[in-house]
């Protein structure tokens, strides 16, 4: 998918979710199972030309009622720009709200930030609008100077500033 305008993105959507029975009839969703099931799925948040946030999952099932994806195998990338810094994160389970664009990635969330560093969690949120992803799960991150363990984190996007919560330990490698 190319980067669309946020009104063309919603446009195909609603689109693919008009589409729904038929779709859903050639797939045969499991019984009780609402929404429509994609397989190779990619949603693609821009401003004007440029793309802001892309996600892309092995598999996701849009549920209209709700205006949720629940996503399967997901990677994340928050794009850097001249404005933030972005990250790039990887998950087993996502959940993408259709409306503000906020993600939730759990079940073995890895992740880098533009500067290098990188973190290991159980789950984080992403909240475009503050342009902020935390988590207050156990994490590890490791940069240049060592690895870092904490009760949780706070990343700034815009400003590529990282926040470690309660309890942190450094552990700085020794060079040779």
């Amino acid at each position: 998918m190319h980067c669309l305008p946020a009104l063309k993105l919603r446009a195909a959507l609603a689109a693919v979710a008009l589409m729904a029975p038929s779709v859903a009839a050639a797939q045969a969703p499991p019984a009780g199972a609402a929404g429509l099931e994609i397989r190779g799925m990619t949603f693609v948040q821009s401003r004007g030309d440029a793309a802001e946030m892309v996600v892309e999952a092995e598999q996701g099932r849009i549920e209209p009622d709700t205006k949720m994806v629940h996503l399967e195998t997901v990677r994340t990338v928050v794009e850097t720009t001249a404005e933030r810094a972005g990250f790039e994160m990887t998950c087993d389970r996502g959940e993408l709200a259709l409306e503000d664009h906020a993600l939730y990635a759990s079940g073995n969330v890895r992740g880098r930030t533009a500067d290098g560093r990188s973190f290991a969690t159980s789950w984080v949120r992403y909240d475009p609008e503050k342009e902020l992803a935390y988590t207050d799960a156990p994490v590890e991150i490791e940069d240049a100077s060592g690895r870092l363990a904490g009760g949780g984190f706070r990343y700034h996007v815009k400003e590529g500033r990282f926040k470690l919560l309660r309890g942190a330990t450094v552990r700085r490698e020794s060079g040779s």
